[in-house]
């Protein structure tokens, strides 16, 4: 081998290696793709939901999440969807994210600050099991949020409203509440307003819009979910 293929050689892991510590840097390189090279696995398989969602916040996110060890509730009856959320994700992560991908309209430019209560947080990572359907549930049609919260129904926040739009999306294609919306109950604003989420069919973009904690009409519905 010549001095002058070996330099060649040796430019191009040189290339290789600095790829690769930029991959690990923002995250599209995560420490499991990294052992199962070293151990002469698929580095991208996906074996598992935890594996799915791992690689969904990887690959619109450039996060490297782990979420091993997060408990899912048991599924009580129709509850089969279920929809992991990291520790420390924020609301202004995934709508930035999600406008990536398709047009989204806020009622507020810094979600964060304004959408300060919430039945869940991301002081930890967790998992939520709710309904597997394109539209709010019909159960909870002309119940508003007041209503909802007096009578102990455990409702989906804000946050993994805009989650579960994303990854319905990364799936399919397709996107949620075409025909009505999503009262996120378990959120609320500075104000207590309530957040709601739903697809402009006209305009070809997300809505979040907010409503009074009281408003109850036919088509604005909350989820309830299982944690």
């Amino acid at each position: 081998m010549s001095k002058t293929q070996v330099i060649g050689d040796m430019s191009a892991w040189a290339g290789m290696m600095k790829d690769f510590w930029r991959q690990v840097g923002d995250g599209s390189l995560t420490e499991r793709m990294f052992s199962d090279f070293l151990q002469h696995r698929d580095p991208f398989r996906i074996t598992d939901i935890g594996d799915e969602w791992e690689e969904f916040y990887r690959k619109y996110f450039r996060l490297s999440v782990n979420l091993y060890g997060v408990t899912i509730a048991l599924n009580p009856g129709g509850f089969d969807r279920v929809i992991f959320v990291p520790k420390g994700l924020k609301l202004n992560d995934v709508l930035k994210a999600i406008r990536k991908q398709f047009p989204a309209w806020s009622y507020v430019d810094d979600l964060d600050n304004d959408v300060v209560d919430n039945v869940r947080t991301t002081d930890r990572s967790y998992a939520i099991r709710l309904r597997e359907r394109v539209e709010a549930d019909e159960e909870l049609k002309n119940l508003s949020a007041n209503q909802l919260r007096k009578q102990g129904v455990n409702c989906m926040t804000l946050l993994e409203r805009l989650v579960y739009e994303l990854k319905y999306f990364s799936e399919t294609g397709q996107h949620l509440d075409v025909s009505n919306i999503t009262l996120c109950a378990g959120s609320r604003s500075r104000l207590g307003r309530v957040p709601g989420v739903d697809w402009d069919a006209v305009l070809s973009e997300l809505h979040i819009s907010w409503y009074h904690p009281d408003y109850a009409v036919d088509f604005v519905r909350a989820r309830q979910t299982v944690s």
